[in-house]
């Protein structure tokens, strides 16, 4: 269960379509609960989203996602966002209790009374109370649903998440060349790759703070996922980045980017897993992040000083200095040990541990 379901509409959503994918193949009889799923070999029970706004968006889908789920007659229930009552809940999306801490310097105080923060922290208690199981896709997540939820710790099981290791995988040197003459990218130039819409979250202006203290280097950063605004593209004008900065927007063929480029770039404030960083570590791209994202705890066995403290220009400067002084050979050992690590998380050994949640649930019933 997902709001939508179908690879191309973002992380958890691609999950939810690999999972469906994966579980039918091995046999099972899988049911999407979305109010739009992109899986037409799949059955589908529409649970309807409302509205234009965010409240009416999350209380609509919660009430109708709850009314199917009880009237449906599914041995077991896999819920992938907030809902209630599922046998088997994941979380994925930031678990709201905790961004509120760490996504704002201001007092959350006030910041929870307000009625959009009220209904999600409402929707995520009942969820969570209400699952037999609990799935994080990190350490990260499940210390902060013990923290934030305490009653309910015994519940948690982590399960790291999957990556396609057909779709994404190293390019050969040569190619990697080809693709950055194809860019119009010198073949001098460092190519650093950050990938995310919400770029407050994810970090780019921190980012931006750290490149602007290598003006001087012969480096690129591609942006996909987004266009900016013209106030962003304003301030890196001023920061003397303009030149050095070249947004895709959304990319179809993104592992392409991944594979070219010789870091990829996650300051992210808070990311449960940013699937991103180990689509990157696949095509043998080693990825510099931070430890408020789940999938340092995968970076961090590459190199530890790949996973910075905190969201801050001044760490991932430091960081990105470290990156800039390695030598050719240097970055062609953390490129191959990226890879190596990245290979040990495949579907199929996601779906094996899935599965041994799933099941002592479904014979439970």
């Amino acid at each position: 269960m997902r709001r939508e379901c179908g690879l191309g509409l973002g992380g958890a959503e691609a999950y939810c379509a690999n999972v469906c994918t994966w579980l039918t193949e091995m046999g099972h009889n899988v049911t999407v609960l979305a109010d739009k799923s992109l899986l037409p070999d799949l059955p589908f029970s529409r649970a309807s989203v409302w509205g234009r706004g965010s409240i009416l968006k999350n209380l609509s889908f919660f009430l109708n996602a709850r009314q199917v789920l009880k009237a449906g007659d599914f041995e077991v229930s896999y819920g992938l966002s907030r809902a209630a009552p599922v046998d088997v809940l994941r979380i994925s999306d930031p678990l709201h209790a905790a961004w509120l801490d760490l996504g704002y310097q201001k007092s959350t105080k006030f910041r929870r009374l307000r009625p959009r923060h009220r209904l999600l922290l409402w929707m995520e208690a009942k969820a969570i109370k209400e699952a037999k199981a609990i799935v994080t896709n990190s350490q990260l997540v499940k210390g902060q649903v013990q923290h934030y939820y305490s009653e309910c710790a015994e519940k948690v099981t982590v399960i790291y998440n999957g990556v396609n290791l057909k779709r994404f995988r190293p390019m050969t040197q040569e190619d990697r060349v080809l693709t950055k003459k194809s860019m119009g990218i010198s073949d001098d130039a460092t190519v650093l790759v950050f990938a995310g819409s919400d770029l407050r979250r994810k970090g780019l202006n921190q980012l931006l703070s750290a490149l602007a203290q290598f003006r001087e280097q012969p480096f690129i950063l591609l942006v996909a996922g987004s266009m900016g605004n013209r106030n962003l593209k304003k301030k890196i004008k001023m920061m003397g980045l303009d030149q050095k900065i070249k947004w895709l927007g959304y990319v179809k063929d993104i592992e392409r980017v991944y594979a070219m480029a010789d870091l990829f770039v996650l300051p992210t404030q808070y990311d449960p897993f940013a699937n991103t960083t180990l689509e990157a570590m696949a095509c043998g791209t080693p990825a510099l992040t931070t430890r408020q994202n789940g999938a340092g705890e995968i970076v961090e066995q590459v190199a530890h000083w790949l996973v910075v403290e905190r969201p801050c220009h001044r760490s991932i400067t430091e960081a990105l200095e470290a990156f800039f002084s390695l030598s050719l050979k240097e970055k062609c050992v953390i490129r191959e040990s990226s890879y190596e690590h990245a290979c040990r998380f495949k579907w199929a050994r996601h779906t094996k541990e899935l599965l041994q949640c799933l099941g002592p649930i479904s014979r439970a019933i």
